[in-house]
Order: structure tokens, then C-alpha cells, then sequence
């Protein structure tokens, strides 16, 4: 009775040759349902005003394709866990009024995997419009980091001290080490830049976990300093420690132990430096994080070039016996996991700078996401969809 309620409705007047007003006709509202749903012409005769003839039929007309019974609108779910989502829906309407004669496929209370669905309801009373459909969306869990409070510790290459990728002119390669020393860490035009702290791979690092991480709040803090020396970095890291609140330390440091080595070294002395002290000093830091509770991502040195190694020979050596030993602490307790940063970078061009050791800003950027990566398939706990193998 709702839905006839609903559906009445009356025929205009007539005016034609009419001087008081014409009586409104009502249509049937069986007819004129469906003739809604069907296309048929309903007629209802007027009676004018002056001699009470009926008058030509007034016709109501629609069209075939004319839906009068509608769905309700799509609906989005996120799954947490990346399980199927339980959803359910109300009846579709004609008018405002639920049509319960008819059926949904799939029907309410189903359980929709992650991706798009679509589902119908079809009437039992075809007149009605047949059928509607709307769409169910599962979108997946927000990617998410078992770990968000990083700190990169370092020297320079750690606080973004950014090399040249070319030589000025009328300085040779051989007056690099000297002017780099004589520098202490200070810019040198023409050869090194700067720290550009927004160019650093912990800044990099941020700009591709914050996004992928949208849901989480990550911190990538940048604790390097030029200059330092390995045994400075273990007097060093506790203030560091105590002030970033880190979770995950990644650990980049001694290559300036080496060049002072080498610099110390009498001339025409070819012997080997002796990397071990140098290892010692990072195991030492690697203890004090443990210590505070945060795990370490031990990093091997960057490449040198070949023009870095002609001007200070033995200075490549030295970097592989020093890697040798930082790969092979990757059973410490504490050390999640080692980064070779030298197997990743070493002969691609444009990585280090024209100082031989330094990276450009597109080396910087290849650490970053060297670390992106490593930090990705470590600490990523992601909910995943389960996945099925068929015994053969």
C-alpha cells in the first residue's frame, strides 16, 4: 500500500476552451506503473468544460530503458589484515521504498577479497526495471614498518658532503688528498661542495620511506660528521644515542682512519695499513647501540676512484681488508644485517666525485635507495594475503 501510495499521481487540467476549471482525472496506478516500466502509452479521457465530450486522450509516455528501481551506492572497505571483508548493504528502492522481492548476487553478509566486485540485485517483478547493480572495493592494509625512528651515524659521507663530478681546470688529480686534508672538511671549489644536508642519503632515505609509509610517522635522523674518525664516532654515539631515540642505527664509518694512515705513512712505504684497529673502534659502537637497545645495519665503505687510488696508492686495499672485516661482523649481536654499499656502487659512473671518495648528489641518491631496500625486505610487516600452493 506504500508503494501505491507513492506511485499516485493526477493528470494535468484541460484549458483548452475551458472558462472554470476542469475536474483532474487520476490515472490507475496499476497502469501507470507499468507503463513506466514497459514503454506503453496510457490514455485517461478529459471531459471539457463545455459540453462534457471526452477529448483526446492525454498520453504519459516513457522510455524502455527507464530504471525506476535503484541500488544503493558503491562501497569501499579497507581490509587490515588483507583477509576478505565481511560487507553487507540495504535493499535497492523504487520511489524511496525497498524492494525486498527479488534477490542480491552475491548476497549481503559476503566475504569480497581485496580488488573490485561487483554486485546485482535482480526483482522478481521485471516491470520494475530488472535489475541494478553497484561495485564493493577492498582496498589493501596500509604498508607498514615493524621499526619507524632510523639514525644514520657517520663522517661526512653520512652528513652529505657532497664531491664534484668534475675536475677545474689547472688542478691535477694528484693535489686532491693534500687539499682535502689542508681543508678539513671545509668546501673547495671546483672539487667538493658543502654539506647539503637535503642531498644526504638520510634525507633521500626519508623522502622514500615517508611516502611508502604513509601511515606511520618515520624518522630518519642524521648523525654524521665530517672529519670523524672511527674511534671519535664510539666516544660519540651514546649523546647521539641518547638524543635520536633510534631503533634502527645504519653505521657508515672509516674511511678517514684510512686516510690518515695513509697520510701518516713515511714515503716510499708500500706496506699495508693495518685495518684492524679501525674494525675494533666499530665494534665498539656497535656494542654501545646494542647496549641502548636499538639494532645496527652495518654498512661496508664506498668506492674510491681509480685517479683517488693513483694519487694515494694503497688506499683501495685497505678499503677491501676493512670491508672484509666489517662483512664479517654481520653475526654480532646486534648487527641486523650488513649493507655492501662498495659491491652496489663500485664502477658505476657519476657515483663518486672528483675528490675520488666523496659521493655526487646522484650517489647520494643510489645509498638512499640501497638502504630503501635493505630496510624494506628487513622490517616490512605489511599484513599479506595468504597464498595457496596445489599438491601435485
Amino acid at each position: 500500500m506504500a508503494l501505491v501510495a507513492q506511485l499516485r499521481r493526477s493528470t494535468p487540467r484541460q484549458r483548452a476552451g475551458c472558462k472554470s476549471p476542469a475536474r483532474a482525472v487520476r490515472v490507475p496506478i496499476l497502469r501507470c506503473l507499468i507503463g513506466l516500466a514497459s514503454g506503453l502509452t496510457l490514455a485517461a479521457p478529459v471531459t471539457s468544460c463545455s459540453d462534457n465530450s471526452p477529448t483526446q486522450p492525454t498520453s504519459i509516455l516513457t522510455s524502455p530503458d527507464t530504471a525506476l528501481m535503484l541500488c544503493p551506492a558503491s562501497i569501499q572497505r579497507q581490509s587490515v589484515d588483507a583477509l576478505p571483508v565481511q560487507v553487507t548493504w540495504p535493499l535497492p528502492t523504487v520511489a524511496g521504498i525497498p524492494v525486498d522481492k527479488g534477490s542480491y548476487a552475491p548476497a549481503p553478509g559476503t566475504s569480497f577479497p581485496i580488488g573490485t566486485s561487483t554486485v546485482t540485485f535482480t526483482a522478481d517483478n521485471t516491470s520494475l526495471g530488472g535489475s541494478c547493480s553497484f561495485i564493493v572495493t577492498i582496498t589493501p592494509p596500509d604498508p607498514k614498518l615493524l621499526f619507524t625512528r632510523f639514525m644514520a651515524f657517520g663522517d661526512s659521507i653520512t652528513e652529505g658532503f657532497v664531491g664534484n663530478g668534475f675536475l677545474p681546470a689547472g688542478v691535477s688529480p694528484h693535489d686532491i688528498p693534500a687539499l682535502l686534508r689542508t681543508a678539513r672538511g671545509r668546501p673547495i671549489p671546483g672539487i667538493s661542495q658543502a654539506v647539503q644536508p637535503l642531498n644526504s642519503y638520510p634525507a633521500q632515505l626519508q623522502n622514500l620511506l615517508t611516502p611508502t609509509y604513509h601511515a606511520q610517522l618515520i624518522v630518519v635522523a642524521n648523525e654524521g660528521r665530517s672529519g670523524e674518525r672511527a674511534s671519535e664516532g664510539a666516544s660519540r654515539v651514546m649523546s647521539s644515542l641518547l638524543s635520536a631515540q633510534p631503533e634502527v642505527v645504519m653505521l657508515l664509518e672509516g674511511f678517514n682512519d684510512i686516510d690518515a694512515a695513509l697520510a701518516d705513512r713515511p714515503l716510499g712505504v708500500t706496506t699495508p695499513i693495518d685495518v684492524s684497529p679501525i674494525a675494533d673502534e666499530l665494534r665498539s659502537i656497535v656494542e654501545r647501540v646494542q647496549e641502548h637497545g636499538a639494532e645496527v645495519l652495518l654498512a661496508t665503505l664506498t668506492p674510491v676512484t681509480s685517479v683517488r687510488e693513483q694519487t694515494d696508492p694503497g688506499t683501495q686495499a685497505a678499503i677491501t681488508a676493512l670491508n672484509s672485516e666489517i662483512l664479517g661482523m654481520s653475526g654480532l649481536a646486534g648487527v641486523s644485517g650488513v649493507v655492501d654499499l662498495h659491491a652496489v656502487l663500485d664502477g658505476i659512473p657519476g657515483i663518486i666525485g672528483s675528490d675520488g671518495f666523496h659521493p655526487t648528489v646522484a650517489g647520494y641518491r643510489r645509498i638512499a635507495e640501497i638502504f630503501f631496500a635493505d630496510i624494506v625486505s628487513r622490517y616490512d610487516v605489511t599484513p599479506r594475503a595468504p597464498t595457496f600452493t596445489t599438491a601435485h
